[in-house]
């Protein structure tokens, strides 16, 4: 199916949080799962799983793959990462960080993962807050397994992901602490799971961060 379909057939995207909800609560110990957190985990997957391959390229190539949202497809079943593929993309060029960071917003960050956000909020009441912090987290791990897998480009990979930090959407979602370490500004809800703890990049690990009670959606 195609992205379109997800994000445009409410029961689609309600049979995939499903199969998200079933995969959470089998774990031991494991009665029952928040549904906002399914639909968040969800979410943070299906936004990953876009996202990593368009960033590798971005990086690996200077240019970044773009094509419309129905020409992305996925095969939504069983665990993840889910089967995804691009039809006949295009190559932008991206000559520095800052028309990189531009590219993503412009071409995938606005009109293909932004409503999928709003597709998830009509399915549970998730704020945009949470939602967004996922998006800045899943460009963070795609970054970091390009810069793992290839250390030449681990310079560009923080840079892209710095200008992303200062550029809309994902202006102000999350900030560098001392040391490089990215830390949301949101929980994607997973420490509302018993005995799941946190991400390690989330809002309650954040030494800097007011104490708050773990069950809020911060």
């Amino acid at each position: 199916m195609s992205w379109t379909e997800l994000v445009g057939d409410p029961a689609v995207l309600g049979r995939r949080v499903d199969e998200v909800t079933g995969r959470l609560a089998a774990a031991p110990g494991r009665a029952a799962v928040p549904p906002r957190t399914a639909a968040s985990l969800t979410h943070q997957a299906l936004v990953a799983r876009l996202l990593a391959p368009l960033v590798g390229a971005l990086l690996t190539t200077g240019a970044l793959p773009v094509c419309p949202p129905e020409r992305v497809h996925l095969h939504l079943r069983g665990g993840d990462p889910v089967p995804l593929a691009f039809t006949a993309p295009r190559d932008v060029p991206c000559g520095d960080p800052a028309a990189g960071a531009a590219a993503l917003a412009g071409h995938w960050l606005e009109p293909v993962v932004a409503p999928l956000a709003a597709a998830v909020q009509r399915h549970r009441p998730v704020s945009a807050r949470v939602l967004a912090g996922n998006v800045v987290s899943a460009v963070a791990g795609a970054v970091a397994v390009t810069g793992a897998a290839r250390r030449d480009l681990r310079r560009p990979a923080a840079a892209l992901l710095d200008a992303l930090l200062v550029t809309a959407p994902l202006a102000g979602t999350a900030v560098r602490r001392p040391g490089g370490r990215l830390v949301r500004r949101s929980c994607c809800l997973l420490a509302r799971l018993p005995g799941a703890g946190t991400c390690g990049d989330c809002v309650l690990n954040d030494p800097a961060r007011p104490r708050r009670a773990v069950g809020t959606d911060a």
